[in-house]
């Protein structure tokens, strides 16, 4: 619970489940390249060739992630084992993949772990911890991951078990449902839905000492009032931009707001006295102590942003409480630790949409393979 090394340990598990996977390959195919010269005027198959060093590569990294994850995770008292078997797994084989891309490509022993470094120091840098995502991009109007972000695997591999250790352990499993709405709907009151009626109350106060008005103050609220509106499940506002109708507008979304937030924190107590019923309030307290971890709790939650939104060319843009929010992108796209992703109607866990993610990295690289489109190329210009 007070394991301040363990967010440094799932990111050190994904870089060296990288680093091994595409260290391992790097000499698979260029090792070879008299053989594949000889089998060349044999006509024999290079494809069968290839998929023999990409299933006993695949074997290699599915053992060394297993005996990395049965001796770090005893250590560090972590659980969910299958789950980081499969993420450390998938990332550990697209990095495979990688590892025999350069091989394929490259010329030479020397050339090949020259670029290896230069290859993970992006998945270092751009996997979400070292260079937060919402620093890199503070213009954002959405918060959602920038598009580098996207294109590294290490940050949906880091992003997956981060989340997934935090939404699925024995602990917080029963509750995380309820959580989530419960910050959601805080996080529109006390955050989205504050910032609206201090943007009201700041443009009435202006008109009221006879100041110029600033108009941003109503782009701000005419930009954002649709999600609030959407949220609470009221009646479009078609009120005038007056004071007092913008105003009980937003108590009645208040008093919603309010309501859905007393009923879900008797829920939660509800279930906890049940809990602490059955198993007693030492077995409760153990389940937490040995399965809930507050450093990733702060990460995945953002709690050492100073503000829960910040206004960004007229919108809000959430900065804290990311896991408990619902993406509005439908193509996939969100804020960094969120637990889910949209695909048009579809809620997608972000541990399945992250894995879905790399395993068409991996198909997309195993095309390439095959097809030695980028090898020859290479080969021809060196």
């Amino acid at each position: 619970m007070d394991n301040k090394n363990l967010v440094s340990y799932f990111f050190m598990a994904v870089i060296v489940a990288t680093f091994i996977g595409m260290s391992g390959s790097a000499e698979e195919i260029i090792k070879d390249r008299a053989l594949l010269k000889r089998e060349k005027f044999l006509q024999l198959s290079y494809g069968s060739y290839i998929w023999s060093k990409i299933i006993f590569m695949a074997g290699v990294s599915l053992i060394q992630t297993f005996l990395f994850i049965l001796i770090g995770n005893s250590i560090m008292g972590v659980g969910l084992f299958g789950v980081w078997w499969l993420i450390l797994f998938a990332t550990a084989f697209l990095a495979n993949l990688t590892g025999l891309l350069l091989s394929q490509c490259l010329s030479s022993i020397v050339s090949i772990y020259i670029s290896i470094p230069i290859l993970l120091i992006p998945q270092i840098l751009l996997c979400g911890l070292v260079v937060s995502f919402s620093d890199l991009t503070p213009k954002s109007t959405t918060g959602n991951v920038p598009l580098i972000g996207d294109l590294i695997p290490s940050r949906w591999s880091y992003e997956a078990l981060a989340v997934t250790s935090f939404t699925d352990n024995t602990y917080e499993k029963p509750f995380f449902a309820l959580d989530k709405a419960r910050q959601e709907n805080q996080f529109y009151n006390l955050g989205f839905l504050y910032e609206l009626q201090s943007q009201l109350q700041t443009m009435n106060d202006e008109k009221e000492r006879g100041k110029e008005v600033n108009p941003m103050h109503l782009n701000v609220i005419n930009t954002n009032l649709p999600v609030l509106t959407e949220f609470c499940g009221m009646e479009p506002y078609v009120g005038d931009s007056s004071y007092q109708s913008l105003y009980n507008y937003m108590k009645e979304a208040e008093k919603i707001l309010a309501k859905r937030g007393n009923d879900y924190t008797m829920k939660k107590d509800g279930m906890i006295a049940a809990i602490i019923k059955e198993q007693g309030k030492d077995a409760f307290l153990d389940v937490k102590r040995n399965n809930f971890n507050i450093k990733l709790e702060e990460f995945v939650t953002g709690a050492d942003q100073l503000r829960m939104v910040d206004i960004v060319d007229d919108y809000l843009v959430p900065r804290s409480g990311i896991i408990y929010l619902t993406p509005h992108n439908k193509l996939g796209r969100a804020p960094f630790y969120s637990s889910e992703k949209i695909l048009g109607s579809w809620h997608v866990k972000t541990l399945w949409f992250n894995l879905g993610v790399i395993l068409l990295m991996s198909v997309i690289a195993i095309i390439l393979l095959l097809t030695d489109c980028p090898g020859k190329y290479m080969r021809k210009e060196q």
